[in-house]
């Protein structure tokens, strides 16, 4: 009998690249600045080889984004974008900072770029404060993100619903939320479902299924 072989071992992932950065010697100066103005600030680069990235707690936030937007290194003076992320054990709130040269303008006349991720580590109730008066633009997007996930944005001058009727009562972009919908949720909207949705939702909500009463003739295939 020939001897039993060990098992083979494979080799480790190999590391991901790091992505050589792009930005200049203007958002080294304010990177360092953060460093030392905000030392809770942590670093989260690599991701996006421009755009390096700054992660605060809600109660650090504001303080960060008046100092990125007022600053006179590179002020960012325009919010591109903001997004929600469910992340199992938190929420991540991102705003997409950038730095517009135009007349009137301090900094460099180059466009820069910053993330801004607001780490919310309470799922029970995820509260952050609203960046609307430093960026408008931030407005909607912060209703967007409480609308579909659950998160309120403290001193936001209009919170509300932007894509859900005011009936609909989850927010089916987090994790929890079953990707089947639920029946309370869906008849609150008159959500057009066919048979084999309602049954499957009704009866994760426990309830009996009567095809007769719970699927009007016009939805059924």
């Amino acid at each position: 009998m020939g001897k039993s072989q060990k098992p083979v071992t494979p080799p480790p992932d190999p590391p991901e690249p790091e992505h050589p950065k792009v930005w200049g010697e203007f958002m080294d100066g304010l990177l360092a600045e953060v460093a030392s103005r905000f030392p809770n600030v942590e670093r989260r680069d690599g991701r996006l080889a421009d755009e390096p990235a700054l992660l605060v707690d809600p109660l650090g936030l504001v303080d960060l984004a008046s100092f990125l937007r007022d600053n006179d290194l590179v002020p960012m003076n325009h919010c591109r974008c903001v997004t929600g992320t469910d992340k199992v054990d938190r929420f991540e709130v991102v705003y997409s900072l950038a730095h517009l040269p135009a007349p009137g303008v301090g900094g460099p006349l180059i466009f820069e770029k910053v993330s801004v991720v607001v780490v919310i580590d309470d799922r029970s109730r995820p509260q952050t404060p609203s960046l609307c008066k430093l960026w408008p633009a931030a407005d909607f997007q912060e209703r967007e993100i409480y609308d579909l996930l659950g998160i309120e944005f403290e001193g936001h001058p209009d919170l509300r619903r932007i894509l859900l009727s005011d009936e609909f009562k989850g927010h089916p972009l987090r994790r929890d939320y079953p990707l089947i919908g639920r029946w309370d949720d869906m008849t609150a909207v008159d959500a057009h479902l066919d048979e084999n949705q309602v049954r499957a939702m009704k009866e994760a909500a426990g309830k009996k299924f009567d095809p007769l009463k719970d699927v009007p003739p016009s939805y059924k295939r």
